[in-house]
């Protein structure tokens, strides 16, 4: 056994080695995955209270580190097409209704584990008639997409999520139903830049 071990020890150690090394391996992947995760952003958009009109729309930062959110886009889908507008401003609420001068926009920072309130279904609404002078009946609006747009404390870079809601009317009645589960978060490097772009044009309008 002893003469076995010595005439292979070169051999021996060269696996134990590779074995080490390995092990170093997988533990340092392991590693990056963990702080990758803890660097992941996870903007949530969800209803609350409702399925009509006046159910709350709700924003929360389930990453592990703060964001500050630059824009809230909605694009409505209807029967006159297809448009897009910021909702950040609360255009719906006179300045003199509102508690103090920075309640009039949702743009800010939201730390981890916070949500905001954006307002009901109906506010959001009101905002895009504001902003595009268009009448925007609900009972022509088939679709609709919350887009938040925001910059991680981890990174300079834009990221953002989306979540489309289906809008169904009966008997003057309306319904506002989730496309998704929950909102999909925009991560690729195309879909951030195309966000980044679009946002840098609505600064020259």
């Amino acid at each position: 056994m002893w003469n076995w071990l010595s005439e292979n020890a070169s051999s021996i150690q060269a696996t134990v080695g590779a074995i080490t090394a390995l092990v170093w391996i997988v533990y340092l992947q392991i590693l990056v995955s963990g702080l990758r995760r803890q660097r992941r952003t996870e903007v949530l958009i969800h209803l609350g209270g409702s399925q009509s009109l006046d159910a709350r729309v709700f924003i929360s930062n389930l990453g592990f580190e703060p964001i500050y959110i630059l824009e809230i886009l909605l694009t409505i889908w209807s029967t006159d097409g297809e448009r897009e507008t910021s909702i950040a401003d609360r255009t719906e609420t006179a300045k003199g209704d509102l508690s103090n001068p920075s309640a009039a926009t949702f743009q800010g920072p939201l730390n981890s584990g916070d949500f905001i309130d954006i307002g009901s279904f109906e506010d959001l609404l009101k905002r895009a008639r504001w902003n595009t002078s268009d009448d925007l009946d609900p009972g022509a609006i088939n679709r609709v997409e919350v887009k938040v747009a925001a910059i991680s404390a981890a990174s300079s870079a834009v990221v953002a999520s989306k979540r489309q809601f289906y809008v169904e009317c009966s008997a003057n009645e309306y319904q506002i139903r989730p496309k998704t589960l929950y909102a999909t978060q925009i991560r690729s490097w195309w879909g951030r830049y195309r966000l980044k772009r679009e946002l840098q044009e609505n600064l020259m309008k």
